[in-house]
């Protein structure tokens, strides 16, 4: 923004709200997974929030004498290098918690709004001015003293109270938002494990009779298949770099990654294909797609359904292609049958790791499945589809109140519109 600033407002510099804690230099040594207090890295800031999932920790001895790295309830902290999205208030449910190095906490000065000053952190003329800082560079690295220089309207006291105020209670409703998003999925993954192993009987009443599959426990109704005795897999194509960026749709590995089922408007990279390597590697509706390769064992064979309409797609070489031989699946619980927890573990069974983890067309082939006949399929994929509408409409609507938040924070922290101030505020200042 210009140097001009709104009436009653002063132009300053970040450092003015602020100064920047750098965080402690602990050993690895000093790490293990129990222990006194969390040992806080960027890995553990995640879009606002402490996540210490995978946190390490420390015992007291290491921590004695270092109480000027000790977080507090309420302090902002943000990733120093990486990610502008590495951010976290912490909060009284974190626990006992020591800053990590490469991790800045803000320090605010006399007469200045602790809220306020980490809302200006995350505007956007303190995060441009922080990506330009890192233009050229592999990755995004800021000193303190950097962030400490860079120029920043300042409003007084009063209004930045009254800014923290309104764009908090916005991110108040953000965050019972995202609760409600983490409750849906918790309610799709346990309908989902009672439903591919219990299935949904006549007229909605449960099976009663139950007998043993290469599974585990299954309705007497149900049937058990290789996959492959009931799909045809075939590796996807691969192509020069070249190819890529003109041509027809191809189906990625982030397609399927990401699950759901894949249309036509989530299909954006493209290839040059002739005629006879899109007959080969042509998608049908209903071709469901397993990722060959991973990082990690856990995360192999990730399953997703083509559901577009296009007859011109192609799928690429990180990914294998099952059509079903005889029609015995509903192409939507597709979308489902493979994240069942007997199924995930066949996968991770039957797959190899290297520098990473892999597996093959040989061994999905080997893969079992036990499945219901296609009318009680259907049920299961509407009910399961059901809850993941009510899971996208509400990440739909966290998306919205994102960019309202975006869009408000411009406004007010670049002073565009001013925020009334009552005498009482101003009393309590």
């Amino acid at each position: 923004m210009s140097d001009q600033v709104p009436e009653g407002w002063k132009q300053g510099k970040f450092g003015d709200l602020a100064k920047v804690q750098n965080g402690y230099a602990f050993k690895s040594s000093d790490f293990s997974d129990v222990g006194y207090a969390a040992a806080i890295r960027m890995s553990n800031l995640k879009l606002g929030r402490v996540d210490l999932s995978d946190a390490k920790y420390v015992h007291d001895s290491v921590v004695r004498g270092l109480e000027q790295f000790r977080l507090r309830v309420g302090d902002f902290l943000f990733g120093m290098s990486g990610s502008l999205d590495n951010y976290a208030w912490v909060k009284k449910q974190d626990g006992l918690c020591y800053l990590n190095q490469r991790v800045g906490c803000l320090r605010n000065k006399p007469n200045t709004d602790p809220l306020f000053t980490s809302y200006c952190y995350l505007s956007e003329t303190v995060r441009r001015e922080i990506t330009g800082l890192a233009a050229g560079a592999a990755q995004l690295n800021i000193s303190g003293n950097q962030l400490e220089a860079i120029s920043v309207p300042l409003p007084p006291l009063p209004e930045q109270k009254k800014i923290a105020a309104i764009l908090s209670s916005v991110d108040e409703v953000i965050e019972k938002t995202r609760a409600q998003i983490d409750k849906l999925k918790d309610l799709k993954t346990g309908m989902m494990q009672e439903l591919l192993t219990k299935g949904i009987g006549s007229g909605g009443v449960p099976h009663t009779e139950f007998k043993d599959s290469p599974v585990g426990k299954i309705p007497v109704g149900w049937e058990s298949y290789l996959l492959g005795d009931v799909f045809d897999l075939k590796n996807g194509v691969n192509k020069d770099k070249d190819a890529f960026g003109h041509g027809v749709p191809i189906i990625s590995y982030k397609n399927v990654y990401v699950g759901g089922g894949i249309l036509d408007s989530d299909l954006s990279a493209l290839v040059e294909m002739n005629e006879k390597e899109l007959s080969r590697f042509r998608v049908h509706f209903g071709d469901v797609f397993f990722t060959r390769t991973s990082e990690t064992p856990d995360e192999i064979g990730f399953t997703n359904v083509y559901l577009g309409e296009r007859d011109d797609v192609v799928f690429n070489g990180f990914v294998i292609r099952g059509r079903q031989k005889n029609n015995l699946f509903h192409p939507h619980f597709l979308k489902y049958i493979f994240q069942s927890n007997a199924v995930r573990k066949q996968m991770m069974d039957n797959s190899k790791f290297t520098t990473r983890a892999g597996i093959s067309g040989e061994s999905l082939g080997r893969i079992a499945i036990s499945v219901p006949d296609i009318s009680e399929q259907k049920n299961i994929a509407n009910a399961l589809d059901s809850v993941e509408a009510r899971i996208t409409k509400t990440i739909n609507k966290i998306n919205a109140i994102q960019s309202f938040k975006k869009a408000l924070m411009q406004d007010l922290l670049t002073g565009k519109v001013r925020v009334q101030v009552d005498t009482c505020e101003l009393a309590d200042v």
